[in-house]
């Protein structure tokens, strides 16, 4: 089985509009980070000072400097992106069936924030949810499915 994650980056207009920073990742019941699914960030000149402004991925993420340098990637502009979740830690070790809350966080470089999370039972065979929007993240769909080959 895996975890799709379909998310839309929002388009915002205007001048100086940067790409938002973007983290996608599971915690389980207590709040812990489990796997970092996604990091959209910029790593060079200014970038890494608005990689805090991911607050609750930075907070709860113990390796987030490690994270940052092995599995970032560059931001992305307005559209639509598909993750997925293997049921793997950041080890790479198999996680328990149960509950685990999946999250979805953006910040914009002066500009806004906006997190979403929403609790997932992966005890069932398959599902599908969604997250509600802001103003950064459209919306996001989420899917546990059988693994495609």
């Amino acid at each position: 089985m895996e975890l799709a994650v379909d998310l839309t980056i929002a388009a915002v207009e205007g001048t100086r509009v940067h790409r938002p920073y973007v983290a996608v990742w599971l915690e389980d019941k207590d709040g812990k980070a489990v796997r970092t699914l996604s990091l959209w960030v910029q790593t060079e000149r200014r970038g890494p000072r608005w990689i805090p402004d991911l607050k609750r991925w930075w907070r709860n993420e113990p390796d987030h400097d490690k994270l940052v340098e092995t599995i970032s990637s560059a931001t992305r502009g307005a559209g639509k992106y598909t993750l997925t979740w293997d049921g793997k830690d950041d080890a790479g070790k198999p996680v328990d069936l149960g509950k685990y809350t999946i999250c979805v966080e953006a910040a914009r470089e002066h500009g806004t924030y906006g997190v979403m999370k929403k609790e997932l039972d992966f005890t069932k065979k398959g599902f599908k949810d969604k997250l509600e929007g802001n103003v950064e993240i459209e919306g996001a769909a989420v899917e546990f499915r059988k693994r495609a080959k």
